[in-house]
Formats: structure tokens, sequence, C-alpha cells
């Protein structure tokens, strides 16, 4: 077992954090990362207050934070396939949902490349009142989708 106050195991860690949150790793800001650590081990705004149970915490937080982040986003091509295997008359409207969605993934946090179909539904489902699957929408539904996801690319400025 590891002393506590252990100088050499309490500076790998540190250093081992400071990388992990840096700016090749989660790139926090300064205000968060205090956060994060007053958050986890309370009464502290620093790792260099830490001991190396608290340390170990930390870092385990942050390894939890870099893991979800490298997790492949819910929204892949296979979620989209659909769109192309669409009858004719529904294709142009569908197509233009799967635009949106690339630019409703920009407001996402963390940010991705498309949108989940699941997430683009809820804003159906709430602004269009739409509560069928996008693939199984007429294409007047999907021409109210289109429209309401356009005002809501519009109010959040993408």
């Amino acid at each position: 077992m590891i002393p506590a106050w252990n100088p050499d195991a309490r500076r790998a860690r540190i250093k081992a954090i400071k990388t992990m949150v840096g700016p090749k790793g989660l790139a926090l800001d300064e205000d968060t990362y205090r956060a994060m650590i007053g958050n986890l081990v309370p009464g502290k705004r620093s790792l260099t207050e830490l001991n190396v149970p608290q340390l170990d915490k930390v870092r385990l937080h942050v390894q939890s934070k870099i893991d979800q982040a490298k997790q492949p986003n819910a929204a892949t091509a296979d979620e989209w396939r659909f769109v192309f295997g669409l009858v004719p008359d529904r294709q142009p409207s569908a197509r233009k949902i799967y635009r949106l969605a690339e630019r409703v993934g920009q407001l996402l946090t963390p940010p991705a490349p498309v949108a989940s179909k699941r997430y683009i539904e809820g804003i159906a489902s709430q602004m269009a009142g739409c509560s069928t699957a996008l693939e199984f929408c007429d294409p007047e539904a999907l021409h109210k989708i289109v429209q309401a996801l356009e005002v809501f690319c519009r109010r959040h400025g993408v």
C-alpha cells in the first residue's frame, strides 16, 4: 500500500492528471478544472492539496470522461442509412433532415458530426408534434419536420 503522502506517487499522479485535462486531453478551462476538483474532493481546489487516494479518485473520474468522449457517437452512418432507401417522394425531405441533423450535431456537448436520429425525432415531436419514427412519416410530416429543424437551427445560430 502506498502511503497517502508519498511524494513520488503524488508527483506521478499529478503529472498524469494534468496531461489528461490539458490542451491535448479534455482541454478544461481553469474554472471548470478547479470546480471538478472541488466537487470530487470538497474543500480542495488544487491537485497539490490532495493525497494519493484523492488523486486516484480524480484520475479515475477524468479517465472516465475521456473514455466517454472517445466512445463513438450514437449517430452513425448506419442509423441514417434508411434515408437513401425511402421512396422517391420522401427522399428529398429526408435528405434535408439529415443535412439539418449535421448542423444540429454542432450544438451537442461534445459536438458530433451528426445528431442522432433519436435526438432529431425528439425535436420533431416537440416542435412539429410528430411522434412517428422518421422512416414511417408521410411527405407532409417530413416537410413539417424540416421546417421545425430549420427554425431550431436559426434559433441556435447554426
